[in-house]
Order: C-alpha cells, then structure tokens, then sequence
C-alpha cells in the first residue's frame, strides 16, 4: 500500500459519510432558526418596554407598571409572530 491509498483509507474513515453530514447541517439550520426566532422575540419585547413605559409616563401612571406591562404583551405578540411565521413556512 503506498501513501496515496493510506491518505485514502484514513479520509474514508474519518471523514463522515454525506448522511451524516447531511443531518448535522440540518441540525445547525434548526439551530440558527431558533436562535433568530429568539432574537425576534426580544427585539419585539424590547419595542413594547419602550412604548409601554412611554405611554404610561404621558398617562401619568407608575412608569414601571408600563414597562412590565408592554414587555409582556411585547414577548406575547413576538412569540405568536415566530409561531405563525414557522407555521406560514412549514406549509
């Protein structure tokens, strides 16, 4: 056996086959779609911290009630967004 069928059968054997290979890049791809997913949703809460702390500061209520409000109804509507948003590209 001479050095390029060595070099050959050690390549075979530890490079993964195209299945393998195949199933990890799905894996990374499901990964990266749920870290975005997760990005939205924060960028969503963010935006209703911001108008709900706002809006109650005009009011002339407790600005804190504002914030936590407007985060959750932020991370609510970033969640249904990301969920009809995978349901809209899963049909």
């Amino acid at each position: 056996m001479d050095k390029t069928q060595a070099d050959a059968i050690a390549q075979a054997i530890l490079q993964p086959d195209r299945e393998a290979q195949e199933k990890i890049r799905r894996k990374r791809a499901a990964q990266e779609r749920t870290l975005a997913g997760r990005r939205s949703v924060a960028k969503i809460s963010l935006l209703g911290i911001v108008i709900g702390g706002t809006a109650v500061y005009f009011a002339g209520g407790r600005v804190i009630d504002g914030i936590i409000w407007g985060g959750l109804a932020g991370g609510v509507i970033g969640w249904a967004a990301v969920w009809w948003r995978g349901r809209r590209s899963a049909a």
